[in-house]
C-alpha cells in the first residue's frame, strides 16, 4: 500500500471515507458472480483498482496510482491466476489489450452506474483513468472521483477563444447507445471486431481491408456508371445500372467523408430506431496492438455530443450543417434551431454562436 504522507482528504469535493465506502459498494456492485457480463478480464482490472483503494483508504492514506506491471499483477491475483515469471513487457502487451475496452465498457454503462449510485446515495462514480508519462516510461493507472455528469476533462480552449460570441462546450452522451445488428453486419466484412456495444475496432494488417473494401466499392460505383454511358452513346438508357450506382454511392460518401473529417451523422442503420440522431467517430488508438514500425490502429464507436444553450438553457445537438456550412457539423439548439446555431469543433469540445454575429460587433 502507499506510504504515509499529507495528503488531501478529499477529491473533487468528495470526502476519503465516503470514496472508500462508494469502492465498497461498486466491487459488490460488479461482482462476476451477479452479472455474466462482468466476468471478463476488463472488469477484473476495474475490481483490482477497487481492492487497492479501499486498502489505501482504509489507512486514512489518499489512494495512489499504480504501475503496469502492477496494476496487472493486481489483477493476475483477483483472477487466482499464478503471477510468476510476470515482466513488465508481458504486463504492458496485456495492459495495452484490455485497458481501452474498459475505458469503452464503463462509459457505455455510465448511465446504468449513475442511476445505481444515486439509489445508492452517491453523488458521483470512481473513473479507472490512465496517466501517460515521456520519455519512455511506464504509465501509471488511478481512480479518480467524477461528480455525476463530468465523464472526462475537457480540453483546455486556445488564449482568445472565450471571447467569441457565447461559447459552449460539448459533453458526451453515450450511455445507451449501441450499434445496431445491421450497424455490426455492416462493419463485419470490413473486419472491425467488436470492442463495445457502441465500439468496433480495427488494428494490425487488418487496418488496411477498409482501405481495399472502398477501393472495391468505388469499383462498384464507378462500373455501373461507365457501362450505363456507353450504353447511351448507343441510344440506350440502362437506367437500372444508374440506380445500382447511386445505391453505391449514397453507401461510400459517408465512410470516405468519415476518413476525411473524423466524424459523420451516424447512419439510421447503425443505432436503434428508438434512439437520437447521433455520430459515427473515427479514433485513432495509439495503444492498439501492432507491431513495432507499424502505424497504430484506430477505433470506431458510436458517440452523441451535446452541450447546454448558452443563450436560452435548451439543449444543443450536433447535425449536419447542409448546403450554407457544408461538410461540417453544426450544434442546433432543440428550442430555435433556427437562430440558435453553433459552431463544433471536435478535438476542442467546444463551439461558439455562428448567427447574427454583425450585431455583436456594433
Amino acid at each position: 500500500m502507499s506510504d504515509f504522507s499529507d495528503t488531501p482528504q478529499s477529491e473533487g469535493e468528495c470526502l476519503l471515507p465516503e470514496r472508500v465506502r462508494f469502492a465498497q459498494w461498486f466491487q459488490a456492485f460488479l461482482d462476476r458472480d451477479r452479472s455474466a457480463y462482468y466476468q471478463g478480464v476488463l472488469w477484473d482490472l476495474l475490481r483490482a483498482l477497487l481492492t487497492q483503494y479501499q486498502g489505501d483508504g482504509k489507512d486514512d492514506i489518499e489512494p495512489k496510482s499504480h504501475s503496469t506491471q502492477d496494476l496487472w499483477r493486481y489483477t493476475l491475483e483477483e483472477r487466482g491466476e499464478p503471477v510468476d515469471g510476470l515482466t513488465s513487457d508481458k504486463a504492458r502487451k496485456r495492459m495495452n489489450e484490455h485497458w481501452p475496452g474498459l475505458e469503452e465498457a464503463f462509459a457505455e454503462l455510465q448511465g446504468r452506474f449513475t442511476d445505481a449510485a444515486r439509489k445508492a446515495g452517491f453523488a458521483g462514480l470512481l473513473w479507472p483513468a490512465k496517466d501517460k508519462s515521456d520519455g519512455g516510461r511506464s504509465s501509471t493507472y488511478r481512480l479518480e472521483w467524477r461528480p455525476f455528469g463530468v465523464s472526462t476533462a475537457l480540453p483546455t480552449l486556445p488564449a482568445g477563444y472565450d471571447k467569441l460570441p457565447f461559447v459552449l462546450r460539448y459533453r458526451e452522451d453515450r450511455s445507451s447507445l449501441r450499434f445496431s445488428l445491421l450497424g455490426r453486419l455492416f462493419l463485419w466484412p470490413l473486419l472491425f471486431r467488436r470492442q463495445g456495444e457502441a465500439s468496433m475496432r480495427i488494428d494490425g494488417l487488418r487496418r488496411y481491408v477498409p482501405a481495399i473494401g472502398f477501393g472495391l466499392m468505388l469499383l462498384l460505383t464507378g462500373l455501373p456508371v461507365l457501362i450505363a454511358l456507353m450504353r447511351v452513346a448507343d441510344g440506350v438508357l440502362e437506367w437500372r445500372l444508374m440506380i445500382v450506382a447511386a445505391i453505391f454511392g449514397f453507401l461510400l460518401w459517408p465512410l470516405i467523408r468519415l476518413y476525411d473529417r473524423f466524424i459523420i451523422m451516424a447512419s439510421p442503420l447503425f443505432y436503434p430506431f428508438s434512439e437520437k440522431e447521433c455520430q459515427v467517430e473515427l479514433v485513432w488508438d495509439p495503444e492498439a496492438a501492432v507491431l513495432p514500425g507499424r502505424s497504430r490502429g484506430y477505433n470506431l464507436r458510436l458517440v452523441r455530443y451535446v452541450a447546454d444553450c448558452p443563450l436560452c438553457g435548451g439543449n444543443v445537438s450536433l447535425r449536419d450543417g447542409g448546403l450554407i456550412q457544408f461538410n461540417r457539423l453544426v450544434g442546433y439548439c432543440d428550442e430555435e434551431p433556427g437562430e440558435h446555431v453553433f459552431s463544433f469543433d471536435r478535438k476542442l469540445r467546444a463551439g461558439y454562436w455562428r448567427r447574427n454575429r454583425g450585431l455583436l460587433d456594433r
